[in-house]
């Protein structure tokens, strides 16, 4: 098991997942030279994601983090990266065994037919071992984390598989789903206040990407756009320092240029990532089909395939921008948002912008109520989340003694190691978790709805498989 998790740290994604599918392609059937062309293109499209992602973040995120660093308000918590929280949650016992056992529950509810995603992103196992690993040390009761992360594991599948049709159609990405606990999060917001908002007469005042260039000519263009609120970022960053020289000036400008390319650039990407991944899909359906399978599986991802989509890019920044003054006047919120501000808006933005069918306004009011929530959350456990870190022998950064991480502000991981600490939290967490499995299964098409997928015929109601 240690031999698995040190194997996926140090291939990391862009070479791990390749391999995985190279070996799961052979297996069922795909001829050796289909199977390594396609996954060459996949491991180029996986690193050429992170050559886009990581001038985007560092870029974007340093600008956000010199803002809040800049404040004269200081807050006790401190944001210290998703990174150092996934490292946490694979050094721990619960980290230990989580891909095996997250593994065997994905291929259980594929057989029993409770899930239609095989999970391909066995590195973000680390969000199941992080509720597990928070549960374990709150309880000093191994079982309670174990199920506590099988909990999250099993969430996180029946999650993707509700918002897979949406995701799917909405970033043009056909047979895949985003059990990604982390972004999943926001749908817990999502499903009900979309309806609500539709309610209202929100749903009416539909703001995208599409609307505002149709409205705005080359002002509206989603990398013009981008190069602006990159540049304005900056400005509100660096407007003291930076203004007054050439240099600062190209400082500025360069991140503006960062976050354009990032929308520009990311749709190329993807398009690299599914020329090598179509050929695999259609192979395994094929050879699924010859053995008389009809079910339909999807391929479970990372949601950083999705958020560079110009609808994402513009809810994640203006979140980014809104959390800054929030986070501050938040009433008992002691977190300060710092390394993570230029990461996880983007991924919390992915399922609301799917679920509104790209409805700016209501994607950055769904976001924005997931953050507060968050806020709180992430305040709460960062005592605990400290103690583990401590009590790991993990290095502390300079001058900081309390440490949260942005990825904390998906408050459902809070919501589901809180639970975990009782034998009656889990009853209630399981018994949640399959009545949603049992509505789903037997009531698909209005679930898909609701998360914002219609077709014109999705067949009877009792096609439920």
């Amino acid at each position: 098991m240690a031999f698995i998790n040190n194997l996926i740290s140090t291939l990391g994604a862009s070479l791990f997942l390749p391999f995985v599918l190279f070996i799961f392609a052979l297996i069922l059937g795909v001829k050796p030279g289909k199977a390594f062309r396609s996954v060459l293109l996949i491991a180029i499209a996986l690193t050429a994601l992170w050559w886009v992602l990581n001038p985007f973040i560092g870029f974007a995120g340093q600008a956000v983090s010199d803002m809040v660093k800049n404040s004269a308000v200081k807050l006790p918590y401190i944001d210290v990266g998703w990174p150092f929280a996934a490292a946490i949650s694979y050094s721990t016992k619960i980290g230990a065994l989580i891909i095996p056992i997250g593994l065997a529950i994905n291929l259980v509810m594929l057989w029993l037919r409770w899930t239609d995603t095989f999970d391909l992103d066995l590195w973000n196992y680390w969000h199941w071992a992080f509720v597990g690993s928070m549960a374990y040390y709150a309880t000093n009761n191994l079982w309670y984390g174990i199920l506590a992360a099988i909990a999250t594991g099993m969430a996180a599948l029946i999650l993707g598989d509700i918002t897979a049709p949406a995701m799917s159609k909405f970033f043009n990405l056909p047979g895949l789903s985003f059990p990604h606990f982390q972004s999943q999060a926001t749908t817990f917001v999502a499903l009900p206040l979309n309806w609500v908002l539709d309610k209202i007469g929100l749903g009416k005042v539909h703001i995208s990407s599409k609307t505002i260039r149709e409205k705005l000519g080359i002002m509206g263009d989603s990398t013009v756009i981008a190069f602006i609120l990159g540049i304005v970022i900056a400005l509100l960053a660096w407007g003291k320092t930076k203004t007054n020289s050439i240099a600062g000036w190209a400082t500025i400008l360069t991140v503006g240029v960062v976050v354009a390319g990032a929308v520009y650039l990311f749709p190329k990407v993807i398009g690299a990532l599914m020329e090598g991944l179509v050929p695999i899909s259609e192979s395994v359906r094929e050879t699924f089909k010859k053995k008389g399978f009809k079910r339909e599986l999807y391929f479970g991802m990372d949601t950083a395939l999705t958020i560079g989509n110009p609808d994402v890019i513009a809810t994640g920044l203006l979140v980014m921008i809104t959390a800054i003054p929030l986070m501050f006047v938040l009433p008992g919120n002691k977190f300060i948002y710092l390394a993570d501000l230029g990461v996880v808006p983007f991924f919390m933005s992915s399922t609301a912008v799917a679920i509104t069918n790209g409805n700016i306004l209501k994607s950055y009011i769904i976001v924005m109520i997931t953050t507060i929530i968050g806020f709180y959350a992430v305040t709460l456990a960062c005592p605990l989340f400290t103690q583990i870190v401590i009590s790991l022998g993990k290095t502390l950064p300079m001058g900081v003694t309390k440490v949260g991480a942005g990825a904390m502000m998906m408050w459902t991981q809070e919501l589901f190691y809180w639970l975990g600490e009782t034998p009656i939290g889990l009853i209630i967490l399981f018994a949640s978790i399959f009545t949603v499995l049992f509505l789903f299964r037997k009531h698909k098409q209005a679930w898909y709805r609701a998360a914002g997928y219609v077709m014109e015929k999705m067949g009877s109601s009792k096609d439920t498989e």
